[in-house]
């Protein structure tokens, strides 16, 4: 992207419903960097990151943001 714009149009938010072991092995094998943001078991929420830069970290946030607020959640499409 040598434009430094972020294209939102149809970047709606993957909803996968499969436990979080799964949903991390997934992103293990799409994903080069990650950023996961959740509830504990006992109800604080937590970050946990491969990206060491913070500007990028708040990019991601920002974007994910943009693309609930915009486009919701997309469900996965049922596998036949």
């Amino acid at each position: 992207m040598s434009d430094n714009v972020v294209y939102l149009k149809d970047k709606s938010i993957k909803f996968i419903p499969h436990s979080v072991p799964v949903l991390c092995e997934i992103a293990g094998e799409l994903m080069s960097e990650i950023l996961i943001l959740g509830e504990a078991k006992d109800g604080s929420i937590k970050m946990m990151t491969t990206c060491e830069s913070v500007p990028d970290i708040v990019f991601y946030l920002e974007t994910a943001k943009l693309a609930a607020l915009g486009y919701g959640l997309e469900e996965e499409e049922p596998k036949e």
